[in-house]
């Protein structure tokens, strides 16, 4: 795949990493395509490189490395290979370079089954940080990556550590609360349930195209939050009655919930026979 050109608005280095592109922009920060030092000894050729926006403490950064050491050294081949972090006034972190997109924009219209591939191979790599003992904290389309076999799961909530203020609104910008357990809005801890839930609403949206909630209001963090915490989530017409079970099965209360991620996983793999013609929505 060859890069040409470089916006205006991309720096030519991040720390040793030379700028190919802007990959896009998310709540906390932008993505990069780079290519990687000599000194990582890395094969590919290209990596991501995601600046976490906002300047960025000795502490947190060190927070930061830890959350991203124990990400690493889970093994699973659903989850996002990492390979560096660097403190440059902001923190900023290199990861394998997945030139399919995300779930939340694919580089390309996917079909039905794709898409739930993908959400299960997410599952997968959920579980697998759930048996180390760790909870993801931020699933939601944009963290599912996209690869011609499926899908890989990134970016271990670290806006958790980077993000200052309420903690509410640190959790759940309004173009993510949709993917946020209601439960956590109330205060409880991130858990397995709650990573469930996200991965269910990651699965609805990338579905139907739509919202549990509809649209959120842009802008306005708090009134998004209200909207969850005052109205029911609702399953759109456009999925399949198969598929709208699994999803109320991750949305479910305790102990109706799906009890583990690879028991999610697992319903997941059942539902994956090609619909011939049928693409899911943008």
């Amino acid at each position: 795949m060859v890069m040409e050109g470089r916006p205006a608005a991309a720096p030519q280095m991040l720390a040793d990493f030379r700028v190919v592109r802007v990959l896009g922009e998310g709540n906390h920060g932008k993505f990069y395509l780079a290519r990687p030092p000599a000194r990582l000894g890395l094969s590919a050729e290209f990596v991501a490189v995601k600046v976490f926006a906002g300047h960025c403490s000795e502490d947190a950064y060190r927070r930061g490395v830890r959350e991203l050491r124990a990400f690493a050294a889970v093994d699973s081949p659903y989850l996002v290979t990492v390979y560096d972090a660097v403190l440059q006034d902001n923190f900023l972190y290199a990861m394998e370079y997945l030139p399919l997109g995300s779930l939340a924009t694919p580089a390309r219209p996917l079909e039905r089954h794709e898409v739930v591939r993908a959400v299960e191979h997410a599952a997968r790599a959920v579980h697998a940080l759930h048996e180390a003992g760790l909870v993801h904290g931020d699933i939601k389309p944009g963290n599912v990556m996209l690869h011609a076999d499926g899908g890989k799961l990134s970016d271990l909530g670290l806006a958790r550590v980077f993000t200052t203020g309420a903690a509410l609104t640190g959790m759940a910008p309004e173009t993510s609360v949709e993917f946020v357990d209601p439960a956590l809005l109330r205060g409880d801890s991130p858990s397995r349930a709650s990573d469930i839930w996200g991965l269910g609403a990651t699965l609805h949206r990338a579905l139907s195209g739509v919202g549990l909630y509809g649209e959120m209001p842009e802008r306005q963090p708090l009134l998004a939050i209200r909207r969850v915490q005052s109205t029911l989530p609702q399953i759109n017409g456009a999925l399949t009655p198969e598929e709208a079970a699994v999803v109320a099965s991750c949305l479910a209360t305790a102990p109706e919930r799906v009890q583990t991620a690879e028991a999610l996983a697992d319903r997941l793999s059942e539902l994956q026979a090609p619909a011939v013609g049928v693409t899911s929505q943008p």
